[in-house]
């Protein structure tokens, strides 16, 4: 038997002369690596991970979260299934609710139980009782069978006991559809919560959203302002839950002041969010005479800012 034409000489020859010529091409190859590692770098950055963290937390116990993308959905999947933080909630991409598939996975999904001592401290007071069933009370067939989107040819009223919403004429798609179909099967013994406004804003729903820390809790009865219910410019805000939240909970405030910068400019409205509710909190605080607070809440919001880009803690929405 022959040997293989690389193991003579002039076969060792050519793959000798094929490597060197190769190797400059390979370091070259590495520059960009070695010149931007150090700027590139992501170690020991946790902002991400804590975001998704603490807006899983925003949560209270067994509740369904509403997320609009990307962005808002894939860390909260990190956060879930790799280091098991807040199983118990349901995570639902409005977006992927669109899909056939992913509402079938909502039907299947198992309800993981809430492990009280993990959780936060806020929720260590109440009673959890473990949902029997999942979000979604239909079989699969009847899934499959949701129509890709509906025409309304004029206003149609919503209703699940005190919860009213119109929905105005026009296309109502099928994840928008699946979103009312959350309310009128799950609602409200499991809680019910959205990452955006916009969402239950295109529901109709805006008249029974009361905003605690990142999230929006949908709630039985129109909030009205009071001592605890702020009125704010991104609408009224449980002052008690945002409070213990912000200074108990969340821990991607001081993350993201600790890494001094924000380099994903397409995303910036991650960190834009905290700033926003903290700044509404700290202004709260202080209408409230508890000075000391607002203050504490104020700093780390500029901090925020300063270190994401964004100037000076804005006003508004």
């Amino acid at each position: 038997m022959k040997s293989p034409a690389n193991s003579s000489p002039d076969g060792q020859r050519i793959a000798t002369r094929g490597w060197l010529l190769s190797a400059p091409i390979l370091l070259l190859a590495l520059v960009p690596f070695v010149a931007n590692h150090r700027a590139a770098s992501r170690a020991g950055q946790t902002f991400t991970r804590d975001w998704a963290a603490d807006l899983l937390n925003s949560v209270e116990p067994y509740g369904i979260l509403i997320t609009e993308g990307d962005n808002d959905t894939f860390p909260l999947w990190y956060a879930q299934e790799v280091e098991g933080v807040r199983r118990d909630v349901v995570v639902a991409c409005s977006c992927l609710l669109e899909t056939d598939w992913n509402v079938r996975d909502m039907i299947r999904r198992p309800i993981y139980p809430y492990d009280v001592a993990a959780g936060p401290a806020v929720y260590r007071s109440g009673e959890w009782r473990k949902p029997s069933g999942p979000p979604l009370q239909m079989t699969v067939a009847q899934a499959d069978a949701i129509p890709a989107y509906i025409e309304l040819q004029q206003p149609r009223i919503f209703t699940k006991d005190s919860i009213v919403a119109t929905l105005k004429p026009g296309i109502i798609s099928r994840g928008q559809l699946v979103v009312l179909q959350f309310i009128k099967d799950s609602f409200p013994d499991r809680p019910i919560y959205f990452s955006s406004r916009s969402t239950p804003d295109g529901l109709g729903l805006s008249a029974h959203i009361l905003t605690q820390g990142l999230a929006q809790k949908l709630v039985m009865h129109t909030p009205v302002a009071s001592r605890d219910t702020v009125n704010t410019p991104i609408g009224l805000v449980d002052l008690p839950r945002t409070r213990a939240l912000w200074s108990t909970v969340y821990h991607a405030p001081a993350a993201l002041v600790r890494e001094g910068q924000w380099v994903d400019r397409a995303s910036v409205g991650i960190p834009y969010h905290y700033v926003l509710v903290g700044y509404y909190l700290a202004s709260a605080l202080e209408q409230q005479g508890d000075k000391p607070e607002a203050e504490r809440v104020l700093k780390q919001v500029q901090e925020m800012a300063q270190a994401a880009g964004l100037g000076r803690a804005q006003q508004g929405s």
